[in-house]
């Protein structure tokens, strides 16, 4: 284990922690279909569910899926439509032009009814039959004769209407110079439509461009409209807005969906809200709002259908396919697992664990990783994973995996030449599906079966040295802790004797990797990095007198400290505005908070430490990481937000490709005056992280929009194995 007995002498005046036991969740995912997948046209326009098949309805053809087990659209029809519900028999009504067709389960169409005029809309009748609309009549169609006909109040025209669950007909109409909301009252002589005021019970108006209307089981209209959701009782009374600043009326925060434009609303049997738009899908439960946006969730982001099965799965028609998103029961564990498999099916490369991008996005089998910038970063955090699962399951596997990638990164030093030098990256020459990022790289001077990237920033470092505390801690044999004693030995003197400084094959530093007094203090170029660097080199120092017991490495940490103010200097490493606030140097940060606070006893050493990482983690609290969280919570032993950090682990996308991600056009996403460090606007709080670009903990999870709308790279899952495995392993949560 890391150092129980060591741990005690350090964290001595931990506070009791609880451990958070963790429940399966419901996690989102998406299944998407085209016309790769039988769809007669990619616009589908209508979708309905009859008996046990679900049709989609298209410009070119009606297609259907078993629900049980939607692998394939049949199509059954070439009849076009743009609007479709279920016949009762396992067939469908349609409209298309001035049609009312039907299509039974056999694929026989039979024309039912023939309008004067194009009709807009479609739903069945309480009476028996369908309603039916054109902009100058509502109708009631009963085996193809008229049995109800209302035209609209005078010198307006109906564009949308609905029947409620008690029976009552809402037609929604335009007049020359306003639009407005009406109810058919059916009085002794003859039915006629009352105009519903709208607007709340302070006289506040509505927006008045409304595109759709359902009801619940009690009677209550829900309104989709072009800003937002709105609902009432269907008598006038309608929940109330209130004035927001810059606005004269807006709904109330808690009813304000991701995006307006809503055409389209369905219930699903849980109790949860879906909503179509113009702009993706939203989803109500439990009183929280996600909206689902781009490709990691739909083929297109117009909605034009929406249907929601007895299973709670939302069917959405696009103009790009249709997507069918599930919540499934799932545990972080299994989750972990998924990741597991992806990393092996096309992420490892001989042990360095990256990104890998494709040449093709639509070819699955085209993609190549990358040997990258921090190809010892990004495997030194993989690593680190492996080796909290095996300390914390003893799973074989776990520890295999640990190994192989331990070995490639002690191979980066040895490979250079250059003794503790380690590369960024290697290349054996016979290698395949892997691309060269660009950069210096050399032929290795000890095998010339390989090259290597030089220019080693100190991100590296921060990597390596943090993966070889965990890993010489809680997996290494006898053997592998002499190599690693070794390889922390070359580095921390090759620093030491080049002035706190790494120096390339060419004789020269590297461009971050400066950790000497002359420039950090002294040099106004490296103020923003000053902190940051100062806790690295001190972090490092610590980790080889840990690995090593060498003294003079704890010499040279005390110097640094007392002769150079390095620990003053860590005190603020969070640089804030009117410094650039760069979040890839939070990860560093913590990375090197974790060992240096498990190795560090000295009360008085520790308490301005402790100063440092409590000021960084309240900063960073509201991110939701689980990686921060759990560094603070194990170092620590305080509370360390595990809610917040779990609901970030369970909103980590399954699919990890960059797909693009928007958000900056949501309703419910505010403005943050300070803008982000490329100078993009940001917001108060960070969307969910399902919602937003993939991103690692060097990313900044306040960015609105990004990602690519092709999906060429994919990540690896290991920004979430790591602190699950790392909170695992500190009994912060329990599985």
């Amino acid at each position: 284990m890391l150092a129980e007995v060591m741990l005690t002498a350090g964290l001595a005046t931990m506070q009791p922690r609880t451990t958070y036991k963790l429940q399966p969740f419901l996690q989102d995912r998406s299944v998407q279909y085209t016309t790769k997948h039988g769809l007669p046209d990619a616009h589908v326009m209508a979708l309905a569910i009859s008996g046990s098949r679900l049709y989609a309805g298209t410009p070119h053809g009606i297609a259907f899926i078993e629900l049980a087990q939607p692998e394939r659209w049949q199509k059954l029809s070439d009849h076009p439509t743009h609007a479709l519900i279920a016949d009762g028999a396992g067939g469908v009504f349609g409209i298309h032009g001035n049609t009312l067709f039907r299509l039974h389960a056999d694929g026989k169409v039979g024309t039912l009814y023939t309008a004067s005029a194009p009709l807009l809309h479609i739903q069945a009748a309480r009476a028996g039959g369908v309603w039916l609309l054109t902009a100058t009549q509502l109708i009631r169609v009963q085996e193809g004769a008229v049995r109800e006909a209302y035209t609209p109040p005078p010198n307006w025209q109906f564009l949308w209407f609905h029947e409620d669950t008690r029976g009552r007909l809402y037609a929604y109409a335009e007049g020359e110079a306003d639009r407005g909301l009406f109810r058919l009252e059916q009085g002794s002589a003859e039915a006629s439509w009352r105009a519903v005021p709208i607007r709340d019970q302070r006289g506040r108006y509505y927006d008045k461009v409304w595109f759709c209307a359902t009801s619940d089981s009690l009677g209550h209209l829900w309104v989709g409209s072009r800003s937002g959701l709105i609902l009432g009782d269907g008598e006038g009374w309608w929940l109330s807005r209130e004035a927001q600043a810059g606005e004269q009326s807006s709904p109330v925060i808690e009813l304000v969906p991701p995006y307006g434009y809503i055409h389209h609303i369905a219930f699903a049997p849980n109790g949860d809200v879906w909503l179509g738009t113009s702009e993706g899908a939203c989803r109500l439960r439990e009183g929280r709002w996600s909206y689902f946006w781009g490709k990691r969730w739909l083929p297109g982001n117009r909605v034009h259908a929406l249907v929601v099965d007895a299973q709670n799965r939302a069917w959405i028609g696009t103009n790009a396919g249709v997507a069918c998103i599930e919540s499934v029961p799932m545990t972080l564990r299994e989750k972990a697992e998924h990741y597991e498999r992806l990393i092996a099916l096309r992420h490892n490369r001989n042990g360095f664990v990256t990104n890998c991008d494709w040449d093709n996005p639509d070819d699955p089998d085209s993609w190549k990783i990358e040997a990258s910038d921090n190809d010892g970063l990004w495997t030194a955090l993989y690593c680190a994973a492996q080796v909290f699962q095996y300390a914390t399951t003893k799973d074989p596997a776990a520890r295999e995996r640990a190994r192989k990638s331990m070995h490639a990164l002690l191979e980066l030093e040895r490979l250079t030449g250059v003794p503790g030098f380690p590369a960024r990256s290697i290349i054996r020459k016979d290698e395949t599906r892997y691309y060269q990022s660009h950069g210096e790289w050399h032929e290795s001077p000890v095998d010339p079966n390989y090259i290597w990237k030089g220019d080693t920033s100190s991100d590296e470092l921060d990597g390596h040295y943090f993966a070889w505390a965990v890993y010489y801690d809680l997996c290494a044999d006898e053997s592998e802790k002499e190599r690693i004693r070794a390889t922390v030995r070359r580095v921390t003197d090759h620093l030491m004797q080049n002035n706190w400084r790494l120096i390339d094959v060419d004789g020269k530093p590297t461009r971050w990797a400066i950790f000497n007094p002359e420039a950090l203090n002294d040099d106004p170029a490296w103020e923003e990095e000053r902190g940051l660097n100062s806790l690295s080199i001190l972090s490092h120092l610590k980790v080889a007198y840990h690995i090593t017991g060498d003294i003079k490495y704890q010499h040279a940490y005390e110097m640094l400290i007392k002769e150079h103010h390095y620990l003053i200097n860590a005190i603020t490493q969070k640089m804030l505005p009117p410094y650039t606030v760069n979040h890839s140097d939070d990860q560093l940060a913590f990375l090197c908070y974790y060992p240096l606070l498990l190795y560090e006893t000295n009360p008085d050493y520790r308490r301005m430490w402790l100063m440092s990482l409590e000021r960084s983690w309240q900063i960073e609290r509201p991110e939701r990481s689980p990686l921060f969280n759990f560094i603070y919570g194990a170092v620590t032993g305080k509370p360390c937000d595990v809610e917040a950090a779990v609901q970030t682990l369970q909103e980590w996308p399954l699919d990890l490709r960059n797909w693009e991600c928007r958000n900056s056009h949501r309703l419910d996403v505010v403005a943050d005056p300070q803008r982000g460090r490329a100078g993009g606007w940001q917001p108060t709080r960070i969307v969910p992280y399902s919602e937003r670009a993939v991103m690692r903990w060097n990313g900044n999870p306040y960015i609105l929009d990004g990602g690519d709308p092709l999906g060429r790279r994919e990540d690896d899952g290991t920004a979430f194995l790591l602190p699950y495995w790392m909170g695992r392993y500190h009994r912060i949560i329990e599985e």
